[in-house]
């Protein structure tokens, strides 16, 4: 009887944990969705003070730095730098979820040029995957592709036009009348390379599976 009634407390903590936290979780992602990322973030925020494990609200916290990264780009070092540790503990939180490893590792990839560290951290991940999974052929590829781009001089200075649509992808995701008066943005494509890999993942909005 006495472990029944301990079930049944946390049971009921952890059902007041849950409700106190979806409202801040769902407000973050109703104002990702208006393009107000910075907003996102802080109810995001609010989300983890309440849970501070949740994976799910680290995720959308990184994805909105993410975006604010972009739009500040190539010299907003401070929101890259909240994003790839908000991606990062999302994948740690939840190691099985696929998407928040691809987007952590797109991320990384996509960093490299500013940032040699994130270039290894994106090699640590690619050897933590077998080569049997199903993302690992197109992570191989991406990582000797960004390392190659990341040794020349001409390659690195592509990037800075390869950032302009890497934002606009991300904001023509959300809602037209939601998005910020400076963008005019196009739906990101699937490129293939000449070896059949997809040399651009799409992360929809939705791409959590919410």
């Amino acid at each position: 009887m006495k472990r029944n009634g301990s079930v049944l407390i946390l049971l009921a903590v952890l059902g007041n944990v849950a409700a106190a936290q979806e409202p801040e979780f769902a407000a973050g992602r109703a104002y990702y969705m208006e393009g107000e990322f910075k907003k996102a973030a802080a109810h995001f925020r609010l989300a983890l003070k309440v849970n501070p494990n949740d994976a799910e609200s680290y995720y959308w916290m990184g994805m909105s730095y993410q975006v604010l990264g972009d739009i500040g780009s190539p010299f907003d070092s401070k929101c890259n730098s909240k994003a790839r540790i908000y991606l990062t503990k999302a994948m740690e939180l939840a190691p099985s979820r696929s998407d928040y490893r691809r987007e952590l590792f797109d991320f990384l990839v996509e960093s490299a040029d500013s940032s040699p560290a994130a270039l290894r951290q994106a090699a640590e991940l690619l050897r933590t995957v077998p080569e049997t999974d199903p993302d690992y052929s197109y992570m191989r590829w991406r990582f000797e592709l960004e390392r190659r781009v990341s040794a020349t001089l001409d390659a690195r200075l592509g990037r800075l036009f390869l950032a302009i649509p890497r934002v606009t992808y991300r904001l023509a995701e959300l809602p037209a009348a939601a998005l910020p008066s400076r963008s005019a943005a196009a739906p990101e494509t699937s490129v293939q390379s000449d070896h059949g890999i997809p040399a651009v993942s799409g992360k929809t909005a939705a791409g959590a599976g919410l």
